[in-house]
């Protein structure tokens, strides 16, 4: 039994390592070749200057917190700026991973560590190959839900606070949060105000505000895709010829807000086999990977945690069948967009991979659903998944 746990904990590290030396390899040879931080630098250095730092939609998009938390970044050599940023979000991802995992079962950490991250780390590996901040932005999620778990408020508000400093899409993760667990509303708000006020320690006032202004100019123009298609419900609306834009995009985001937002608050105070935690970071996953604008396939870095996270709970519930399914689930979303780009070029596997991404996270949020319904005391269905013998 030992050595068989053994085999588990091996597998796990031999697939984190392999990924960390591959993207140590490319970085080393080419630091900045298909990476998103160039952006990040050049934005950095217009911080440092005192000029405008955002653009269009195709540039800069985060709050001002975030320039001067990469500049610390950008201070370092550009290798090792570039390593150190990503070993930061695989180092989340894994601790976070790793301590959730040990939540979920009491008899072999290190198996479910081992499914957990073949399911997840696939998913991750684009955007840490790219430095996106969706990554940062995933492994602040995972570790405020360890947090929230074991009740430690404080620390949790840390990781929403920082979630929200990698990406403004921290905010629905922040509300959704509030709702489940009212004990944050305090601490987030006071924690939100301090990402909010912390630029104006580091510039001066004018060109702080003249910032925020410009963000929400630019938060504005992000919201309309302009007629492009990306990974999110879109994607598989264009599948049928359909597409949302304008207010009735904007009253689908805040109605899907709503209606999870009411879930949360709904099940906070009922008895449930289905930690809170976990499903705060699939609601959160899902709500930002399907009605928030821009997300590419490459970003569902931000969902993997909980799709890994998720299909073992289903290991620990006897639920066979289910975790077979979610299993399938990722590991199409991993590799079947890239396998149809081998027969109709790669961007047509690119435009697939904006369909059948979503339509996957449209298939979780059905599972999760259904799974909130069996183990919520007076929401049981009588058709409930046979225990497999």
């Amino acid at each position: 039994m030992v050595k068989l746990e053994r085999n588990w904990i091996w597998l796990a590290w031999a697939l984190w390592s392999i990924t960390l030396v591959v993207l140590a390899g490319m970085i080393v040879t080419h630091p900045l070749e298909r990476s998103m931080t160039p952006i990040y630098h050049d934005a950095v250095q217009h911080w440092w200057a005192r000029q405008p730092v955002y653009t269009d939609p195709t540039g800069f998009n985060y709050l001002p917190a975030f320039l001067p938390v990469f500049g610390l970044f950008a201070w370092l050599p550009v290798v090792a700026c570039e390593l150190l940023w990503r070993l930061l979000a695989m180092l989340g991802l894994y601790s976070g991973l790793w301590r959730y995992c040990g939540f979920l079962t009491t008899t072999n950490q290190q198996r479910a560590f081992a499914v957990a991250t073949a399911l997840s780390l696939p998913l991750s590996v684009s955007a840490l190959r790219n430095g996106q901040s969706s990554a940062q932005l995933a492994a602040c999620l995972v570790l405020a839900a360890c947090c929230l778990h074991r009740q430690r408020w404080w620390s949790a508000t840390l990781w929403l606070s920082l979630a929200l400093v990698c990406k403004p899409l921290g905010i629905p993760a922040i509300g959704l949060a509030v709702m489940a667990f009212p004990r944050l509303w305090w601490r987030t708000a006071l924690g939100v105000t301090v990402v909010l006020v912390g630029p104006y320690l580091f510039a001066p006032p004018d060109y702080v505000n003249t910032l925020y202004l410009a963000f929400a100019d630019n938060l504005a123009q992000c919201a309309d895709a302009g007629g492009r298609t990306f990974a999110d419900l879109n994607g598989v609306l264009a599948a049928v010829d359909l597409e949302l834009t304008g207010t009735p995009s904007f009253l689908v985001r805040l109605a899907a807000g709503v209606v999870m937002a009411v879930a949360c608050w709904f099940l906070r105070g009922r008895r449930s086999s289905i930690p809170l935690p976990l499903l705060w970071l699939a609601l959160t996953g899902i709500y930002i990977m399907l009605f928030t604008p821009m997300n590419e396939a490459n970003s569902y870095v931000m969902l993997a945690p909980a799709l890994g996270l998720w299909a073992w709970w289903h290991v620990e519930q006897n639920a066979t069948r289910t975790f077979q399914v979610m299993a399938a689930m990722c590991v199409t979303m991993m590799f079947l967009p890239d396998l149809i780009g081998l027969f109709v070029g790669k961007q047509g596997g690119h435009e697939f991979g904006k369909f059948w991404n979503p339509l996957m996270t449209l298939g979780f949020l059905g599972i999760l659903l259904w799974r909130v319904k069996l183990a919520t005391p007076g929401m049981q269905s009588t058709c409930a998944e046979p225990v497999p013998t």
